[in-house]
């Protein structure tokens, strides 16, 4: 029997998918750890009363990400500061090459994938990654030794890489 169904409100998802980028571009912009920390809780606020749950992926994270810089150069106005010298249409232009934000079609995709995935699997791949757990909670919520979570992270990984991978390719080939 399988127990512990993670569910998820939309604030938690959002917050999750658009935290980490947030902190990358904070810091790719020199703000300190605990400044990103700040602007990204403030931004990702100001996002939720602006109604980006209801924005494509795309859209929320460049007003998210404006918001952010936004944020951190308000802040270093006040403390009288200089942003570390840079042009900020290179930062720009770097972090679309390298991050982009049109890249909604693997999230997609894995969102698809993932409801092809047995409950367990499915159980399994949120319990690590949406909730972080260690594999020995994993493996009292599975019903399942340490081993056997390994192992079954192992293989739904593989069936997700297999799904996502043939996704893409049939987008790819589409166009």
């Amino acid at each position: 029997m399988i127990t512990g169904a993670v569910t998820h409100d939309p604030t938690t998802t959002f917050v999750q998918t658009h935290q980490h980028a947030l902190w990358r571009w904070l810091r790719a912009l020199g703000c300190d750890s605990g400044g990103a920390e700040e602007h990204i809780q403030d931004a990702l606020l100001a996002g939720l009363a602006h109604g980006a749950l209801g924005w494509s992926l795309a859209d929320a994270r460049r007003w998210l990400r404006q918001a952010a810089k936004n944020l951190f150069f308000m802040q270093l106005r006040r403390e009288r500061r200089r942003p570390v010298a840079f042009d900020l249409a290179v930062v720009e232009s770097a972090w679309q090459r390298a991050r982009g934000d049109d890249d909604d079609l693997p999230l997609l995709a894995l969102r698809d994938c993932l409801q092809t995935l047995s409950e367990r699997d499915r159980l399994a791949i949120e319990l690590r990654y949406r909730e972080r757990q260690s594999r020995a909670a994993m493996a009292a919520a599975l019903g399942l030794g340490e081993a056997g979570v390994k192992m079954a992270l192992r293989r739904a990984r593989a069936r997700l890489l297999d799904c996502i991978t043939g996704k893409l390719r049939e987008n790819d080939d589409a166009r």
